[in-house]
Formats: structure tokens, sequence, C-alpha cells
């Protein structure tokens, strides 16, 4: 080996070592059990259709979501949707329990009473513990 190739492999191992003890550790997930998680998928939507005159129609929304706050807290979660032909905007609030073993749990929550809510695409704009999230389209068989 030329004293050249010598150099570079040295120079190349030393850069090597330096980088591996200096690179930040592997950040570790933070367990779900942890006090004060909180997070929410939504994952389906469904719709009871409206029969106009009689009968006003529901929208109902849900998945899972995980509130490790202490037992006896709660968090709060509201949704307002939009569906195209006829237009409607049910919308509707609830709020889910918290605790240290509520994780990944189910949730649901079901719109005010709405004339015109009907079946199909549904675009949903979702609110959790003070923050909205970007706008999700769902199919509400």
């Amino acid at each position: 080996m030329s004293p050249f190739a010598r150099r570079a492999v040295s120079a190349l191992t030393c850069l090597t070592a330096a980088a591996l003890a200096t690179a930040a550790p592997a950040a570790s997930a933070t367990p779900a059990t942890e006090q004060g998680v909180k997070s929410i998928q939504l994952q389906w939507a469904s719709a009871s259709p409206a029969d106009p005159p009689h009968l006003n129609g529901y929208l109902t929304i849900g998945g899972t979501y995980t509130c490790t706050e202490p037992t006896g807290t709660t968090v709060d979660v509201s949704f307002t949707a939009m569906q195209i032909l006829p237009l409607a905007m049910p919308s509707g609030v609830g709020s889910l329990p918290c605790g240290p073993g509520v994780v990944d749990a189910s949730w649901e929550v079901t719109s005010v009473a709405n004339a015109e809510v009907h079946r199909g695409w549904t675009n949903v704009f979702l609110t959790f513990d003070g923050q909205t999230a970007l706008p999700q389209q769902l199919d509400a068989a």
C-alpha cells in the first residue's frame, strides 16, 4: 500500500471514529403510559342521512386516541365537516376521558341534527385539545 493510501485510510478511520463518538444517542420514543401524552387519529365517518322534512340526519366520526393525563380529567374534541351535493356542514363536540390506561382507545363524536346530512365524501376538520388538524376526506357510508 502506498504512503498516500495509508494516510487516506488512516484519516478516514479517524474521521469515522470521531463521528461515531460524537453522534447523538438515538432518540427513544416516549412511552404511551407516561403522564401527559395526548394524540388522536381520525379513521372513519358514518352518516345517518336526513329524510326531510321529517327526519334530520347525523354524521358520526371516530377513531383512536391516547390521553394519559390524570384520571378524572378530559380532553375536548370537536369537528366541522363539509359535504357537497347537497351542501351540508354538520358539526359536533365531545369530551374524551383521560387516565393512565387510556392508550389507543376508541372514540366517536356525533354531530348535532342537520337536515342536509347525506352519505358520500366528507371533509372533516378536527380539533383535539385545542389544536386543529389538517382536514381529512372520508367516505361517510
